[in-house]
């Protein structure tokens, strides 16, 4: 598949005082002309997902105390001490779960089971649930006054740096117990309740989206193409969600540079890394909100796989480089996001100077 390349080329100019054009020599009387080109809609696939986790088990911070919530913070997969921070998501006490509210948060219980539901609603968050769970009282076959998770069902999340989560409760006894055991009907030999044992999974780019795709999108800079094959040299850059790789695997590197892209006239020697995930900013509830933002004055620097270098400059996020500023977007009539539009120059000399 091909990429849409708009080609103009960057008239160089000849510097011929001495010791300037001595210090930008590559061997060729020169660094070789360099163009700019434009890459448009590029479809970068989605990871931006942290993994399905194994179960957290027996969360309870407080388990002879009554009323004291334990909080827990899905993204460091632990509690958390300070209840009025917004570093907490979810919060735990008795058969209650709260979202952090106070801090923008929610949570919502939809009839879904975990592993099919792809999207979080965007509406109907509130700050507390009780009905995770099916309570037995005396149904014959089950075990008597016992809370069972609703496995049918999930928990979503807003958290309050705008994110989603879905969660999946699967125990309300300490270890986690075989609820179909003798040993858990009796009284006597059941295990302490209140103790929370699930599954979650994290967006962690603010999207409703909850699956995971893992896999990357590849491009290269001299043909303006699309690559399929990961393991090759043919490649430059590769997207996933916010994330841009190089093929570091066969030593290529990518950089970002605090320097405007047309300031950006020769590449450094050193500082090259696999993959580069802060050239944007997160707008969370700042206008326009829920935003991926790419940094004014940054350039990434990318030494490819054939030892050549280019610097790129992100312009767009969102399919078609839409104008950010506009009423539509500000309002969420958005074009999809995860479609990168980019300009780039690369230096096919293998010299380290685009001008």
């Amino acid at each position: 598949m091909n990429a849409l390349i708009k080609r103009s080329t960057i008239l160089l100019l000849t510097i011929v005082a001495v010791g300037f054009s001595a210090c930008k020599d590559s061997g060729n009387n020169g660094p070789a002309p360099v163009e700019a080109m434009l890459a448009e809609d590029i479809a970068a696939n989605y990871n931006t997902l942290t993994e399905t986790r194994e179960p957290i088990e027996d969360v309870n911070d407080h388990p002879s105390e009554e009323g004291r919530y334990t909080f827990f913070d899905l993204d460091s997969g632990d509690t958390v001490t300070d209840s009025t921070s917004a570093e907490w998501d979810l919060a735990f006490d008795g058969t209650t779960i709260l979202a952090n509210s106070g801090n923008g948060g929610g949570i919502l219980l939809v009839d879904t089971p975990i592993a099919d539901l792809e999207t979080a609603p965007e509406v109907g968050y509130e700050s507390s649930n009780a009905d995770w769970y099916t309570y037995t009282g005396e149904a014959p076959g089950l075990p008597q006054h016992a809370i069972l998770a609703d496995t049918t069902k999930t928990l979503v999340v807003l958290t309050p740096d705008g994110n989603y989560a879905k969660v999946q409760i699967l125990s309300y006894y300490e270890g986690n117990p075989d609820t179909s055991t003798e040993e858990f009907a009796s009284f006597m030999t059941r295990p302490a309740s209140g103790y929370f044992t699930f599954n979650y999974t994290l967006q962690t780019d603010g999207t409703t989206k909850l699956f995971h795709v893992d896999a990357y999108t590849f491009f290269d800079f001299e043909t303006g193409d699309l690559v399929e094959d990961s393991l090759s040299t043919q490649w430059d850059l590769g997207f996933n969600g916010t994330n841009i790789i190089a093929n570091y695997g066969n030593g290529g590197g990518v950089q970002l540079l605090n320097i405007a892209f047309e300031d950006v006239d020769e590449a450094p020697t050193e500082g090259y890394e696999e993959s580069n995930s802060d050239w944007y900013t997160y707008t969370m509830n700042n206008i326009p909100m829920h935003s991926v933002l790419p940094n004014d004055g940054q350039t990434l620097v990318v030494l490819t796989a054939d030892g050549k270098y280019a610097k790129v400059k992100i312009l767009s996020y969102y399919k078609g480089n839409p104008d950010t500023s506009s009423d539509d977007f500000i309002n969420f009539i958005r074009p999809a996001d995860r479609h990168y539009t980019f300009e780039y120059a690369i230096q096919t000399d293998g010299s380290r100077f685009f001008e």
